[in-house]
């Protein structure tokens, strides 16, 4: 008993050590900085833990997920990818290409639903649609980008069951997309 009070203190003290992230000399956090893909034509944040799958080039670069813990047995990968496409007319908008994708995609997706399409800029159209591909229910967000006769496709895909967890979370990445 008379070991108490030492005892305590003790305990409060590693736990105020434990708690206590700033560094005493410089009175700052450590901030780590965005992983960015830096390509010769665009560039887009990794999500933090997110890594890039191995063979990224303008053309195609993918950044996946590492394996989640919202459910015990998750086989999916969610990942944002970036394909870029040419297009056969100078002239061609990011609405035809909207267009084009909502007819060829019910080709390659089962149930292909139309969530939202939506006009972003006069360059810049946003499908979100559901499906189901490769065995997983899926819902996808699509970012069709036309410049200089190309279509920037920045593709998020999300296991439809966890479509509500990882929106945000991809949206905010998918976001980051930018020419240079």
């Amino acid at each position: 008993m008379k070991y108490l009070p030492f005892l305590l203190l003790l305990i409060s003290s590693a736990s105020f050590a434990q708690a206590d992230t700033t560094d005493a000399t410089t009175d700052s956090v450590v901030v780590k900085k965005p992983v960015i893909a830096e390509l010769n034509e665009y560039r887009i944040t990794v999500p933090e833990g997110w890594y890039i799958k191995a063979g990224c080039v303008d053309a195609s670069c993918m950044l996946l997920s590492r394996g989640d813990t919202l459910s015990s047995l998750d086989r999916f990968t969610e990942n944002i990818s970036v394909t870029v496409s040419k297009l056969s007319s100078s002239k061609y908008t990011a609405d035809q290409y909207a267009d084009f994708s909502k007819g060829y995609l019910p080709k390659v997706v089962s149930n292909f639903t139309v969530l939202e399409r939506k006009r972003l800029k006069s360059n810049k159209v946003l499908m979100v649609y559901r499906g189901k591909k490769d065995g997983f229910e899926q819902t996808w967000m699509q970012y069709y980008n036309v410049k200089n006769s190309k279509v920037y496709i920045v593709t998020c895909s999300i296991e439809t069951k966890n479509y509500d967890h990882y929106r945000p979370i991809i949206k905010e990445y998918a976001e980051t997309f930018e020419w240079k």
